[in-house]
């Protein structure tokens, strides 16, 4: 309610400072357009004071005309009209601006790419791809943008391979720190494209996708993960330890999406101990949570509870945390009985509560968190920005 009184208050100060700078422009042409703003504007505050947004927008458009020196107020109204929800207002208010003829191109050119936005706001995103290509396709002063806009349209709709056409004309155009962005999204974009591949069997061309991906950004740690499991599928085990082994230099926070296939393949070689000397090698180099609990487990069942008790407790000493001291007091709990196994039973489940609450990922970008691996971030929909929470209650 306070959220939509802020609006409405926006709303009338951009109604009356539009409607007092269109009757200053059309009081040296006539005494009865005088008038009729003078109309138009109190009818247009009774509708906006009543909250009738409808009525008020067409008395708006009805009183101001449209030139140059009101484009900005035409614009700002149908900004706001998108933000509070009202996409078929600005739809209208932005059509207005291109039905008229007084407007230079780049002015044109701007509501085009506003209207552009109201539609991608409706839904309508033929619509709105028609008006952005149409803008990149006459190398507008807001092509640019345009490209923006091309980009997230063919991700929402999953058009990979157009995303990654638009993104490499897009990365012509801007600075570094925006490349390099673009970069890791059309990684991404080529890891989609890997993964359609695959469901429909075309190992071959996936494997090609994965290499692109790679090409745009080295440090790809999913295009990664992909090809270990992919060279699972296919029983290339040396194949996909190539690929899982990469993973600590791209990006050792994310060993723990690695580990469920480093546990596969040397399962199905049969070999744990293989498996645990290289568990033991990466915990050794990285402090990750995931990663000690993985090796602990290992450890104790190829060497039993007293080995694991000793691995976490030299570890603790090290890097406190509070997930390792869990997993130290599960292993504390099967060996013990009577008034200390309740002890430590109600010291777990405090534990367990205090870590609950606490999420595994967030994005750096945004601050969107949550307890799983998103690739691409749901609050701001960037590629590659969910980072895992390190410290005393995270995973590393």
């Amino acid at each position: 309610m306070i959220q939509s009184l802020g609006l409405s208050v926006v709303l009338l100060i951009a109604v009356m400072v539009g409607l007092l700078l269109g009757w200053w422009l059309q009081y040296k042409y006539s005494t009865l357009s005088k008038k009729t703003f003078a109309h138009n504007y109190y009818r247009g505050m009774s509708y906006l004071l009543n909250e009738q947004i409808d009525n008020a927008v067409d008395k708006f458009i009805d009183s101001l005309n449209v030139n140059g020196d009101t484009l900005e107020i035409h614009l700002a109204l149908g900004n706001l009209m998108r933000k509070k929800g009202e996409a078929a207002k600005a739809i209208q208010i932005h059509q207005n601006l291109l039905n008229s003829n007084v407007l230079t191109t780049r002015q044109q050119h701007e509501a085009q790419l506003e209207l552009a936005r109201d539609y991608i706001n409706a839904g309508l995103l033929d619509r709105a791809e028609s008006l952005l290509q149409e803008l990149v396709e006459l190398n507008s002063q807001y092509k640019e943008q345009a490209l923006g806009q091309l980009v997230e349209i063919y991700q929402d709709e999953k058009e990979w391979g157009r995303a990654i056409h638009a993104a490499n004309l897009l990365s012509e155009a801007t600075n570094e720190k925006e490349q390099k962005e673009l970069m890791l999204a059309r990684a991404h974009f080529c890891c989609e494209l890997a993964l359609v591949s695959i469901e429909e069997s075309d190992f071959t061309q996936a494997g090609k996708y994965l290499k692109q991906a790679i090409g745009f950004d080295k440090n790809c740690v999913r295009a990664s993960l992909i090809s270990a499991d992919l060279a699972l599928q296919q029983n290339k085990m040396d194949e996909a330890l190539i690929a899982i082994k990469a993973i600590p230099q791209q990006n050792p926070n994310l060993i723990p999406a690695s580990l469920p296939l480093l546990c596969r393949v040397y399962e199905q070689t049969g070999d744990e101990e293989a498996l645990l000397a290289e568990l033991l090698l990466l915990e050794e180099r990285y402090l990750v949570n995931d990663l000690l609990l993985v090796t602990a487990e290992k450890l104790r069942k190829l060497r039993g509870d007293n080995a694991a008790i000793e691995f976490i407790s030299a570890r603790l000493k090290v890097n406190p945390s509070i997930k390792p001291l869990i997993k130290l007091l599960d292993i504390h709990l099967s060996q013990s009985e009577g008034k200390a196994n309740e002890n430590l039973h109600l010291l777990k489940q405090l534990l367990d509560k205090v870590i609950a609450e606490k999420p595994n990922y967030h994005c750096t970008k945004c601050g969107f968190v949550g307890n799983h691996l998103h690739w691409l971030c749901p609050g701001c929909k960037t590629w590659g920005s969910i980072k895992l929470i390190k410290g005393v209650v995270g995973n590393g």
